[in-house]
């Protein structure tokens, strides 16, 4: 009897143990999205530590909730975040890329400024992580973003 009742615990314990949290971008319709790391504009993601910002694509669709920020992380590989800053949660306010080679971006309204290279971690006002998306590695020269 002790051992069902320490079984049920455990299992209880599991079962509400989920990851929780919300982030304050909220999620938008399936996409997808291709990246050819031989066209220029995507060509310097290749190496470690840098990052591009896309808005749309082909079609001219805005991706994400307010854009991605493609890149290869020096800790964690290729990834991807939203663009949109979590302290504003709006599509019209867009980190932007430093672009001195240490990958961060910093929100123009609210100066929270995000390490890419750290899963997006936030310093500044912002406590929250940029939102991330999955990216898979189709081969030596093409990505997949998606969420």
């Amino acid at each position: 009897m002790k051992k069902l009742i320490l079984f049920i615990s455990l299992l209880f314990c599991a079962v509400s143990c989920g990851d929780s949290f919300e982030s304050s971008i909220p999620n938008v319709g399936k996409f997808g999205f291709e990246v050819n790391l031989l066209q220029a504009q995507f060509q310097s993601i290749q190496s470690q530590g840098n990052f591009v910002l896309v808005l749309k694509n082909e079609h001219n669709v805005k991706l994400g909730f307010g854009g991605l920020i493609i890149g290869n992380s020096y800790y964690n590989g290729y990834c991807a975040y939203d663009a949109a800053c979590p302290v504003e949660a709006s599509r019209d306010v867009i980190v932007e890329l430093t672009n001195d080679g240490l990958g961060k971006a910093i929100c123009p309204k609210c100066g929270t400024i995000y390490d890419l290279n750290n899963y997006g971690a936030p310093n500044g006002v912002g406590t929250e992580y940029l939102k991330d998306y999955r990216v898979i590695v189709q081969s030596q020269d093409k990505l997949y973003v998606s969420n």
